[in-house]
């Protein structure tokens, strides 16, 4: 028996993209094993959205050539297209392969070590990863962006934005609940730019919502500026879609949002979460946050701080700047210290935390459904909820793994949600 071993890095959507890889290599005859165990070939597939996720992912090729020196390793993903193919071929690397021939992964590691097909059985019919792997389906609809924030190297490593067909986005969601998933991630690099001729991302929601059998959807990050307004009022609406909206805002002060090369104002921001939160009170809204950009002053990151707290998100991503060889931002002047950068995301991630925790407290007492995930020392089943706080339910026959289960909050403790699944519908 072939086998294939995986290390992902970074996004969501590289986790999709591991989803689909997998599932190619099975129907080649090559079945996967834990990452460590000997395996035939090793698929590392890389993120480089910063410096140091790149060093982590060529440190990695590294430590594989060493452990698994007889493994056929193969690099996929941004660091393949934002590396000089020498070095990456220095740390350990076989194969690397770009984005031209991504969905044809295995086809290239096949054409590289034939005799991998040696004695292969036949194609077997294509299904989702193994649930024992993963309690929620990760669509990938898009990939690219072209916006080309000032910050950002992923434009140069993704490409500009291509969707899938939407029919074909529909029968493989289709194809995940046939194998038992309840939950479907929407992702990509930048969904917002989802199109399929004259249909755009909400019609894609739409069309996903009314397939039979479907538990809950949760989308990944909009980006402001686009059509996040126009989601937020079909999520109001729509009884499976997870209220929970993520925007990578960066920033609340308009002068760093220019310098980083945003499409939207501080103000823009405010009016679509305020108008979203009328109409979903329950909602929980995230966001990402860059601290320390170059240019930024103390009175601009006391202003994003603002409206932080104004705004009430409760899921915060924060991340102090970090020079991304290749941006034009990389070359800006205004640099603010590597200590002052970490002190702001401090504050910021302490605001965050507060913010979080009285969301969470405001679901005592009322309901709550959980994506069983796992169950704990206790015997409690734990995951999360459409509104992504962490549950931890008791009375959960184990049986409900990977399951949706209703139940009443009957305390938060921290930011977890408690309840006893006797006194939930099932």
């Amino acid at each position: 028996m072939r086998t294939v071993a995986f290390k992902t890095f970074g996004c969501r959507l590289n986790q999709a993209e591991t989803v689909a890889f997998e599932r190619a290599f099975a129907e080649a005859g090559i079945s996967r094993v834990r990452l460590g165990e000997p395996a035939d070939v090793v698929v590392v597939h890389a993120c480089a959205v910063t410096q140091s996720a790149e060093n982590a992912c060529l440190h990695e090729l590294r430590v594989l050539r060493r452990r698994l020196p007889d493994a056929r390793v193969v690099l996929s993903g941004c660091v393949a297209e934002a590396v000089a193919r020498e070095r990456v071929l220095a740390a350990g690397a076989d194969l690397v392969v770009d984005r031209a021939w991504r969905e044809a992964l295995v086809q290239r590691v096949l054409e590289k070590w034939p005799e991998l097909a040696v004695g292969l059985p036949g194609c077997v019919p294509a299904v989702p990863v193994s649930k024992r792997r993963s309690k929620r389906a990760l669509l990938k609809v898009q990939d690219g962006c072209d916006f080309f924030c000032t910050y950002c190297i992923v434009p140069h490593t993704r490409g500009r934005p291509v969707s899938r067909p939407l029919e074909v986005c529909v029968r493989e969601a289709a194809t995940m609940i046939a194998a038992g998933y309840h939950e479907i991630v929407v992702t990509g690099c930048n969904i917002a730019c989802y199109a399929d001729g004259s249909r755009g991302l909400i019609d894609l929601l739409a069309a996903l919502a009314a397939l039979p059998g479907l538990g809950r959807l949760r989308l990944g990050s909009i980006e402001p500026g686009t059509i996040e307004g126009a989601v937020a009022d079909w999520m109001a609406g729509a009884e499976k879609l997870c209220k929970f909206l993520h925007l990578p805002i960066q920033s609340g002060d308009d002068d760093v949002l220019a310098r980083m090369g945003r499409r939207y104002t501080a103000d823009q921001v405010i009016d679509t979460v305020r108008r979203a939160r009328a109409r979903m009170p329950d909602a929980a809204f995230g966001a990402d946050l860059i601290c320390g950009f170059p240019g930024e002053s103390a009175d601009a990151f006391e202003r994003t701080l603002r409206v932080v707290a104004d705004l009430g998100f409760s899921n915060l991503h924060v991340f102090p700047y970090s020079e991304r060889p290749g941006t034009p931002a990389c070359a800006y002047d205004g640099r603010v210290p590597v200590t002052e950068r970490r002190q702001r995301a401090k504050r910021l991630i302490a605001q965050g935390d507060a913010q979080r925790e009285a969301f969470a407290h405001r679901f005592a007492g009322r309901r709550a459904e959980v994506l069983v995930e796992r169950f704990d020392r206790e015997g409690r089943a734990c995951g999360w909820s459409g509104e992504y706080l962490p549950c931890a339910v008791t009375g959960v026959p184990r049986d409900r793994l990977g399951a949706l289960c209703a139940f009443t909050v009957e305390c938060v403790s921290g930011v977890t949600l408690e309840g006893n699944a006797e006194h939930a519908e099932r």
